[in-house]
């Protein structure tokens, strides 16, 4: 059940509600460990004044989730510099609460499984490889086997998760990250958050914007100072095909008709990511040095 009042909806188990001249957001969980999670989550960061989630409204039904409709917000651009210094900056600071937090206390939150998570997509993507070849051929599905199976090699000799844990968000795509009507960075859907070390969300953090970027290592690094700061460790992760791999992945979730589609943006996405990543791998091992 989801409160009562005009709803229009948004997707699957999210609705915009409309009640009283006012509106909201109205997610429905199925899992009790997930909404209770993400309860915490926003009840420790407000309990520091955490500035960049937005209010959580009290219910009844446990299950569901209700916080104000940021009228005017939009999803973050990472085509542009304002909307990648921003977003990053508010990531830094997320991070940073485990100075007045202790997110490894929480009996809700995990450590984030990052090996086991891209061992278990290159099995997949191992298991839809002869569906791809329709799509790519042959030669585009082993380069992204060659690219992934030598990155996880790497990532595991230099990969620590229990260093230097804080809280993840755990899921850093664009749409989760909002700039309001007045600027400011908002994250929502902390669904996936977990544990683990800083470096690893930055990471994937720039795997979403490397191809906004041409895939030009160089150019983030010195557009975006902290960076520099990343560990080896975090580094290695830049070579994983994490992109393209997900990607693949979920467009054979999708009905046949959605296929055609997204097959038209997919394409030359893998191979824009594939005539890109030697030169990225080459680029990360030298700032690696």
């Amino acid at each position: 059940m989801v409160p009562d009042g005009k709803l229009e909806k948004i997707k699957d188990n999210v609705w915009k509600l409309e009640k009283d001249g006012n509106r909201f957001s109205v997610k429905r969980y199925h899992s009790n460990s997930t909404v209770m999670k993400v309860h915490r989550i926003h009840q420790a960061l407000r309990s520091v004044s955490f500035p960049h989630i937005v209010d959580v409204i009290a219910q009844e039904n446990q299950l569901t989730f209700v916080q104000p409709w940021l009228d005017g917000a939009k999803a973050v651009n990472f085509k542009k510099r304002a909307d990648r210094t921003d977003s990053l900056a508010a990531l830094h600071a997320l991070h940073n609460t485990k100075a007045q937090l202790d997110w490894h206390a929480s009996p809700y939150l995990h450590p984030y499984p990052l090996i086991a998570k891209w061992e278990d997509r290159i099995r997949k993507f191992r298991e839809i490889g002869g569906e791809c070849e329709a799509y790519i051929g042959k030669g585009h599905v082993d380069e992204i086997l060659f690219y992934a199976l030598n990155a996880i090699g790497a990532v595991k000799k230099t990969y620590k998760d229990n260093l230097d844990g804080t809280l993840l968000h755990g899921d850093v795509v664009h749409h989760n990250i909002l700039r309001d009507k007045d600027g400011k960075i908002r994250f929502i859907d902390f669904d996936l958050a977990s544990t683990g070390p800083a470096g690893t969300e930055i990471a994937l953090w720039i795997h979403r914007v490397l191809p906004q970027i041409d895939y030009d290592i160089d150019y983030l690094f010195d557009e975006q100072p902290s960076l520099q700061k990343l560990d080896l460790a975090s580094k290695t992760l830049l070579l994983f095909p994490n992109e393209v791999l997900r990607e693949w992945l979920h467009f054979f979730t999708l009905s046949p008709f959605s296929r055609e589609r997204q097959a038209k943006q997919l394409i030359p996405f893998t191979e824009s990511a594939l005539s890109h990543w030697p030169k990225l791998w080459y680029d990360v091992e030298r700032i690696n040095i």
